[in-house]
């Protein structure tokens, strides 16, 4: 499953203007933190692939590398995994099937409460941690 994962969490506005007044980065502080989004989910679906790994093709589809796009403004990274390139028993697996139940680990690497609120906290954290650098 692929899907586009952008920066979110509460009092983000407040950090690009504050940023932005201390002459901040905004753009590689962007990329730095959509990079933390990525790896955190990429090492939840890692560990949730685990156990269905007979051929390997669903793992192998899983996008390991942050690519970051641009879109004016507005940046965001692929995670997950690529349909096209063999990753389409990712979403049998995250929703099930008649036949099948869903795998509640594997829906819970993308979609639980946990993994956004983790990647909410890292993505804060690192937005203001670069505040506080500027700072001094």
């Amino acid at each position: 499953m692929s899907n586009k994962t952008y920066l979110e969490f509460e009092g983000f506005n407040d950090a690009i203007a504050r940023l932005t007044k201390l002459d901040g980065d905004i753009k590689a502080t962007t990329e730095k933190a959509l990079k933390k989004t990525h790896e955190i989910i990429t090492k939840n679906a890692e560990e949730a692939i685990t156990p269905h790994n007979q051929t390997y093709q669903t793992e192998k589809s899983l996008r390991k590398e942050a690519e970051i796009e641009w879109a004016g403004t507005l940046a965001s990274v692929k995670t997950g995994f690529s349909i096209s390139e063999g990753g389409l028993a990712s979403i049998f697996l995250m929703y099930g099937t008649p036949r099948q139940k869903k795998d509640q680990k594997m829906y819970n690497a993308f979609w639980s409460k946990k993994t956004r609120d983790e990647v909410t906290e890292a993505q804060k954290e690192i937005f203001f941690n670069e505040i506080r650098r500027l700072n001094g």
